[in-house]
């Protein structure tokens, strides 16, 4: 999926202009797929992994990257939870399960982490994909790119279900539309 750039410029630029001290912008992004499918695996390569089975955790260590579809993940620590009761009913759909179907309810990424997924990336210090609320959220210098357009702020948070994202800032969100940086759907 490609930001709909073209469409939501005009739109962008508007509320960018009318932001008050506490600004906020939603978009629409491709980070959506990011772990939503079941049946698609995800690949976790790391320089350490270390399982706490009774924590129903998994920590993997230096330079880790996941991968599923065309997405990817970057950071140099990454936590895995998995749910207490990999049985346990959901209500909105499946999230991705391991093997022994133990069922991952969330993912924690600490240092810098780069997340890439259909010509977009977005930068940040820190980020959590939760399957059981459906989000994937960066904190902390948060930067979302594509084609030379760029929107800066503290935090982004992505809805799974929607692709729609949340860009906030204490002080302002901002945005840089290049010329000839759009491409239309």
């Amino acid at each position: 999926m490609i930001f709909p750039w073209a469409r939501a410029g005009l739109v962008i630029a508007i509320l960018a202009a009318s932001l008050s001290a506490s600004a906020a912008q939603t978009l629409q992004t491709g980070f959506a797929d990011f772990g939503s499918d079941q049946n698609t695996p995800i690949e976790i390569e790391a320089d350490a992994l270390e399982v706490q089975d009774k924590s129903n955790i998994a920590v993997f260590t230096g330079n880790v990257t996941v991968r599923q579809k065309e997405a990817s993940l970057q950071t140099s620590r990454l936590t895995v939870h998995y749910a207490a009761n990999p049985q346990a009913p959901r209500t909105d759909g499946d999230a991705p399960a391991t093997p022994q179907n133990q069922r991952i309810s969330r993912l924690e990424a600490d240092g810098k982490v780069l997340l890439t997924a259909n010509g977009q990336s977005a930068t940040g210090d820190a980020g959590t994909v939760n399957f059981d609320d459906r989000t994937l959220a960066l904190n902390g210098n948060v930067t979302l790119s594509q084609d030379g357009n760029v929107i800066t702020g503290d935090t982004i948070t992505v809805n799974l279900d929607t692709g729609i994202a949340r860009v906030e800032s204490r002080s302002r969100v901002r945005v840089l539309l290049s010329p000839g940086g759009a491409k239309s759907n």
